[in-house]
Order: structure tokens, then sequence, then C-alpha cells
């Protein structure tokens, strides 16, 4: 069969949208066409599968990947053709961005911001997760975690350095304080990630700071640890560029009880060749570049 290149744009809307009805709706079709067109474009290359479903829905094959290439290729093409286009055609598309919920708050709200800005046809859907890199390749088209990704399959970069430390309360400090050496930990309960759901062994570091807990105070989220500290329930290991940012807060053996980590960007060569993608990868970059590690 001779292979369309309408289907393979049709391919390519799915592998942004991850979805049939989501492609359908940006193709202006129902998603019985897009499945239809799907099933044509496989059989024309032999029958063989282009997309896996997965948890973000679906994920392009090998053999996807090099079509979507072609399928860009295409599209490209036929914008230098729009009217008015004067060559350049105005960027479009969903970008999903996967990143630990602190990053996201503070470096990838504000890039996606001023990409929106310049930007209106790009939209954005943002997954807090604090997580490794999926070995296969990340279920977004830009996924930031703690880990640098050993896959072969990514492009990755680091974003910036960042660091853990311990804080508490004021009030909390009155009561229970003063804390003038590692071994006075043990007599504070440590707010921190819940040890059984932590999925990175960067983060692993209670055992660190708090060899002889007796307790932990644990939350999944960052900003309900900080509020948890900022209560005077515990002493908290928080990220210092957010942590040093509250006046609420007092630093701990500052310039002992220190973790040094970096936030790395992960992402297919594929979804960076999509203009938009990699724009706001170069915001995501941009603006991390702001942040002073301290």
């Amino acid at each position: 069969m001779k292979i369309r290149t309408d289907d393979l744009l049709v391919l390519l809307a799915v592998s942004r949208q991850r979805t049939f009805t989501a492609a359908a709706r940006e193709l202006g079709v129902d998603h019985t066409t897009v499945a239809r067109r799907m099933n044509a474009l496989s059989k024309a290359l032999g029958d063989r599968v282009l997309v896996d479903a997965g948890g973000g829905g679906w994920g392009l094959t090998p053999l996807g990947e090099d079509a979507c290439r072609v399928a860009v290729g295409i599209e490209a093409s036929l914008d230098t053709l729009a009217p008015g286009s004067g060559g350049e055609s105005p960027l479009t598309g969903l970008v999903r961005v996967a990143a630990p919920e602190t990053f996201t708050n503070e470096v990838v709200v504000p890039a996606i911001t001023a990409v929106s800005q310049l930007h209106p046809g790009i939209h954005f859907e943002l997954v807090s997760v604090t997580r490794p890199t999926p070995a296969h390749g990340p279920s977004a088209d830009l996924d930031i975690g703690v880990t640098r990704s050993t896959s072969r399959r990514l492009v990755s970069r680091r974003l910036m350095d960042y660091r853990l430390g311990l804080f508490a309360s004021p009030d909390y400090l009155a009561v229970h304080g003063p804390i003038d050496n590692m071994d006075d930990l043990a007599d504070h309960p440590p707010i921190y990630y819940v040890e059984s759901m932590l999925q990175v062994d960067d983060l692993d570091l209670l055992d660190r700071f708090f060899p002889r807990r007796s307790t932990l105070i644990g939350a999944t989220s960052v900003g309900a640890q900080l509020r948890l500290v900022r209560a005077g329930v515990g002493v908290g290991l928080l990220p210092t560029y957010l942590a040093r940012g509250d006046a609420g807060l007092v630093p701990v053996l500052e310039r002992r009880a220190i973790a040094r980590l970096a936030y790395w960007l992960a992402a297919r060569p594929q979804n960076l060749a999509r203009a938009e993608v990699q724009l706001v990868a170069d915001a995501l970059i941009l603006e991390s570049g702001k942040r002073a590690t301290d």
C-alpha cells in the first residue's frame, strides 16, 4: 500500500495529543477517522506497530518515532505554503512537562508563563511528580528529575544545582532547641518524604541526617512539608532555595547539614525536534539559570 502524507500527519497528532480523541479534536475530524487513518498507515508500513498504550496515553514505538520524524518535515513544508506565513508559522501544540512539585512551582510555571505570553497557541499540561525518569523514555515531552537518566534514547541536560538543608520554625526552636550538633537531631522528629513511597535514591537522606530517629512526619508534597515546619511540628529537610525565602523558618546546622543535588532535563530527540517543545526546553534552561544556588 502507498503511504499517505495525511496519515503521517494523523500519527503526528496522536504522538502529540496521546489519545485518538484529542488528536481528532486537533485535526477537526472524529476519533473513528483517526483510528482508521492510523490503521491504514500501519498496513502501508507492513502491518507494523506504530504506537503502544502507556500510562500517559499512546506512546511511539521505534518505527513510530521514525515515521514522526518524516511527518514533522512534511508539516513544516506545508506550513511554509500557508497564506501570509512568510515562511514561518505560529507555534502551536500541546507540551507536557513532568517535574518535581517545587521545581514546577518555582521554575516551570514562570518559564511557561513567558512562553505562553509570546506564543498563545501553545498549550501546556504540567505533572508534579518526584520519580526517576522512566528507563524507556519520559511519559511527558519534557521530563525533569533529580537523577540523570541513563537511557541512550534520551537527551539529558543538567538544569541547576540545589541543596537540601534543615529548617525549623522560631517557635519550635524556642520550645525544643537549641540544636547545636548532629547528635541533637535524635531528639527531634524529622519532616520529609514518606519513606515507603520515595522512588529516588538521591533523595533517600533520612539515615544521613536522622540515623537515630524514633519517628517521622512524612508527606509526599514538599508544600505540605513546608507548612508542617512552619507550624512547629518538627525539623524539616527542605530545598534551601525554597526555605530561605520563607521568613518564618530558621536554618539548622546550616554549614554541616547539607545535601547537594541537581535537577536534570530529559527528552526524546523526536520531541525536541518539535519547535514548541524545544522552545519550552530553552525557557526552562533560561529560568533555571536565574536561580542562584547558595
